[in-house]
């Protein structure tokens, strides 16, 4: 049975809201993406594919399967309804207990505790709700704001896949770095 995933989580600040393919998150997804394009092309290659709503639109579409499959699931961030960015749990693994956390926010609204406090709701989902075990966050090893990110949320590091991705935008081979977080060192606040 896949799992069923919460349409909405709220935090003291953010309200992490499912992006469903409609066409108002379409068109919130991609302006974001599109002012923020110099922030996010370094550690994504979906900006460089993000040219039009309609880009936005069929992502949305395609994630969706991943979601009614119980594999994926994504929330837009939101302060009040501004869209700021996006935080997804994927590579869900019943059988394993295990998942990813994947994350994005606009350059605006870095290094002010947003990105976070995401990560601390998707966990109350993730370990609560969804008996995971363990859940892991990969990141570029120059994508320092991410890295920093996995440690202050308490994620260990497990160690660096070498070279295993090429960069365009770089244009060279690039490490991965894993972290990763254990229900046992979870702590709800």
């Amino acid at each position: 049975m896949a799992l069923k995933f919460k349409n909405q989580l709220k935090g003291k600040r953010l309200t992490l809201r499912r992006t469903k393919p409609t066409l108002k998150m379409a068109e919130s997804m991609f302006k974001v993406i599109d002012e923020n394009r110099k922030h996010l092309e370094p550690w994504f290659p979906w900006p460089k594919l993000t040219q039009k709503v309609e880009d936005s639109m069929k992502y949305l579409f395609d994630k969706e399967e991943e979601t009614e499959k119980g594999k994926k699931v994504e929330y837009g961030l939101f302060i009040k309804n501004e869209y700021i960015g996006n935080i997804s749990l994927f590579d869900i693994n019943e059988k394993k207990k295990s998942a990813e956390i994947g994350y994005w926010l606009s350059s605006f609204h870095t290094r002010k505790g947003y990105m976070t406090e995401a990560v601390k709701i998707l966990e109350i989902e993730a370990f609560e709700k969804l008996k995971l075990n363990r859940i892991q966050i990969k990141c570029d090893e120059k994508n320092e704001a991410s890295s920093g990110l996995a440690k202050k949320c308490g994620y260990k590091y497990e160690g660096k896949f070498r070279e295993n991705a090429f960069s365009e935008h770089f244009n060279d081979f690039r490490n991965t770095l894993v972290f990763s977080k254990l229900k046992s060192e979870y702590k709800k606040k």
